[in-house]
């Protein structure tokens, strides 16, 4: 996965473990680049429902949508680009960033501009049910 994509998985912590294994196994057998940080940068997993209900909320999509399509340099643009107040985008995202889906780089004016998690320039969102697989995430936690 080297392009630019976040994915975002939920509850593959074991799937993801042994893909960490085989990645360091790589670094240790010599392989050097590029392609072994940036798998490991690009693949968020949730093991809660709470944290992917969070994240699925229509406000926080809008803003995903317009970080994404617009990079917008700071907060407050990012506010005036969905017509919503500072403090209530401000609100939503810190709760991205919290989630590891954004981070935060020097914007505009001294502010600070929400960009995906690692430069991503795109997110692709898995959910995936299992009958067979008890490692399953929490409904409450």
């Amino acid at each position: 996965m080297t392009d630019n994509t976040l994915k975002i998985t939920v509850g593959e912590a074991a799937i993801h473990r042994e893909t960490a294994r085989e990645r360091l196994q790589r670094a240790v057998d010599g392989e050097r680049g590029e392609t072994i940080q940036q798998d490991a940068g690009f693949v968020l997993n949730f093991e809660s429902y709470a944290e992917v209900d969070r994240l699925m909320r229509t406000v926080n999509l809008q803003l995903l949508e317009i970080i994404v399509a617009e990079q917008p340099g700071s907060i407050r643009e990012t506010a005036d680009a969905v017509d919503r107040e500072y403090s209530e985008v401000h609100r939503n995202v810190e709760e991205l960033a919290s989630l590891g889906v954004i981070e935060f780089g020097d914007g505009d004016n001294g502010g600070r501009r929400p960009a995906l998690r690692g430069g991503a320039e795109r997110i692709d969102f898995e959910f995936s049910i299992d009958l067979g697989v008890r490692d399953r995430p929490n409904a409450s936690a």
